[in-house]
């Protein structure tokens, strides 16, 4: 549980005759993680390999398929009603699938065009909407031997009485239609030819903004008969492209089966016909290299070894370091793994530090948080969540918030709090430890986590250290900061002498082990064990939010009447915001507090993940 899995180094090489087999047998097992071969500049008669003719094939395929998914939005097996064809007859299945690309092709051009018809017809609408509210006729907006005319906006702060003075002043043979949509003043100007570029230099000066009339030129009649004609071709388009759109609906419930299965299958195949190209390979051979567990190694050699005839050869040397990296703990804590690889996979040989994020992160999180009814209600919603969701990292983050909920209810019971109250209906919580009476009790607990986290962490590092570098290593490093902490204790309690002096020796450690970085860094653990102070501060903050939303329905409930919609309404916002601050704050200062003050002490990280062929999330 502390130690990830043991893993050992294979090599396994063999004829090219038994490589398909070879392939098949460890994408069924799933076991052996597999290193990609760099073919070296030292003239090697070794090269890549090469991957089989179908998976080229089957790429191509399920590019169109993936692409069908999509535009289907496939997201899962609907039991649809076109069974899949045998895997074997591949060209049955290219043809299925070229058939069913050609429907959505045609489907999606046709909604591109309808698409592009209703964008033109809003266009038209929108030029059209405005003129009618003039009242003309469509009709006279034509060509004309000796008049011409201008439609557009002006702004609504252009005074009109003022511009039809001016436009008098350049001609009276002249005639202006007038109206308002959408807080812009509509014009219509006919004015004769010869005073068309006075009349449009006024327009300009005005800011007028013309409209374009040549789009409509099929139209006739009436305004409003001309929106009637567009908005009935519009409800036509939109009811034809809700119409293709069921139909490709239909699509995606018929072949949903076909799209999934094969889907899968061409993904599985594709894998395996392209992991030559992490073998190194010659004319007659082939060689594989990778990481098997090393409890599974035996089992493994016996039944290749079985499967190819013995013609193969298979080689396995103890790991050292470079292995990928297997986590193993037990279901209960494994969900606190995804919290480990948001900050680094231990490295190959490290201990293993999700066991004491499952010990320590729900206890910060509780004893921040603290609230029975906060902690009973959170951890019902994430267990409902959690039996509807399906993707894996999700199901583990909800399982790192139950046991959170958990703690804070238990807190809650300690600090006698039911969303905020000191009652739950009716009946009086003692609490063990008030909160809001009691905050240097709570800043020294808060402090005493502090402490024991640190030095816990200091201890791993030590197990750590004293195994890569020796035991000397591990006291001048790891050891010389916890006796520094012990010298700081007997200083304050007044033994000054022998405080002082473990002290002294204890940064002459540091110094020898870390050089002067150590000793630059000597005031970084009490800043590392006042960081926890966090964990107090954050808890009262929580408890005084809560408490004034409580103070503040009561209000309103005193008043009766309105007032009690109004306290309830306090209560079910004020309570769902506390719930949320209360759980994000906690969440990022418990771990903030494991990957900075926790894990600087011990942790190195930068593990590779264990990711053996043919074993697929």
């Amino acid at each position: 549980m502390l130690k990830p899995k043991k893993m050992c180094k294979v090599t396994v090489a063999g004829p090219r005759s038994i490589r398909d087999t070879a392939v098949s047998f460890f994408y069924g097992k799933g076991i052996l993680h597999i290193d990609d071969y760099t073919k070296p500049d030292n003239g090697t008669v070794l090269d890549i390999g090469t991957p089989t003719e179908r998976a080229s094939e089957l790429s191509e395929d399920l590019i169109k398929l993936r692409s069908i998914k999509k535009h289907l939005n496939v997201v899962k097996n609907n039991g649809g009603k076109v069974v899949s064809i045998d895997r074997p007859n591949q060209e049955e299945i290219s043809a299925q699938i070229d058939q069913i690309d050609a429907q959505i092709v045609d489907s999606i051009d046709k909604i591109r065009a309808v698409n592009d018809s209703l964008s033109l017809l809003k266009a038209k609408e929108d030029i059209v909407a405005p003129i009618s509210t003039l009242g003309l006729d469509w009709k006279v907006f034509t060509q004309y031997d000796s008049l011409s005319y201008m439609v557009g906006y002006l702004p609504k702060n252009v005074d009109l009485s003022r511009f039809k003075k001016e436009l008098s002043s350049i001609t009276d043979n002249v005639e202006m239609f007038h109206g308002e949509y959408m807080s812009r003043q509509v014009i219509a100007l006919f004015v004769i030819k010869d005073k068309a570029d006075e009349t449009s230099a006024l327009f300009s000066n005005n800011s007028f903004t013309p409209i374009n009339l040549k789009c409509l030129e099929e139209f006739e009649g009436k305004s409003d008969n001309i929106l009637k004609t567009i908005k009935d071709e519009y409800d036509h388009l939109t009811d034809e492209k809700k119409r293709l759109k069921s139909e490709m609906d239909a699509l995606g419930e018929k072949y949903s089966s076909f799209i999934i299965d094969n889907e899968a299958d061409f993904s599985r195949d594709i894998e395996v016909g392209e992991v030559p190209l992490r073998f190194a390979e010659s004319t007659n051979a082939f060689v594989i290299e990778g990481w098997v567990p090393q409890d599974d190694f035996t089992e493994m050699e016996s039944e290749l070894r079985k499967k190819t005839d013995g013609k193969i050869y298979i080689r396995s040397r103890k790991a050292v370091e470079g292995a990928p990296v297997e986590l193993k703990n037990p279901k209960g804590i494994k969900p606190f793994e995804f919290l480990i690889d948001l900050y680094s996979r231990p490295s190959y040989g490290e201990i293993d530090p999700t066991f004491f994020m499952f010990l320590t992160f729900p206890l910060f999180f509780g004893f921040m948080l603290g609230d029975l009814g906060y902690g009973l209600l959170t951890f019902a919603l994430f267990f409902i969540i959690r039996t509807k969701v399906k993707v894996a990292e999700i199901k583990s983050v909800l399982s790192v918030l139950m046991f959170a909920s958990f703690m804070t209810a238990v807190f809650g019971i300690v600090f006698g709090e039911f969303f905020g109250a000191e009652h739950i209906f009716g009946y009086h919580m003692t609490p063990i430890l008030h909160r809001l009476h009691h905050p240097i009790t709570l800043l020294n607990l808060a402090i005493g986590m502090g402490v024991a986290h640190v030095n816990m962490g200091l201890m791993i590092g030590f197990y750590n250290m004293k195994k890569a570098h020796g035991l000397k290593a591990a006291i001048l490093e790891k050891a010389s900061w916890m006796s520094l902490q012990v010298g700081g204790v007997l200083l304050a309690l007044g033994n000054m002498t022998l405080g002082a002096a473990i002290m002294l020796v204890s940064a002459i450690m540091i110094t020898l082990g870390e050089g002067l970085k150590g000793l630059f860094e000597l005031p970084s653990i009490v800043a590392n064990i006042l960081s926890y102070s966090r964990l107090m501060a954050v808890g009262l903050a929580s408890a005084i939010l809560a408490l004034v939303v409580n103070e503040m329905a009561g209000m309103a409930f005193s008043a009766g009447g309105i007032g009690l919609i109004v306290g309830t309404i306090i209560l079910l916002a004020g309570h769902s915001i506390a719930i949320f601050l209360g759980f994000l704050s906690p969440f990022i200062h418990s771990m903030r507090l494991h990957y900075v003050e926790f894990f600087m002490k011990f942790y190195t990280g930068g593990g590779q993940k264990y990711m053996p062929f043919g074993r697929r999330d």
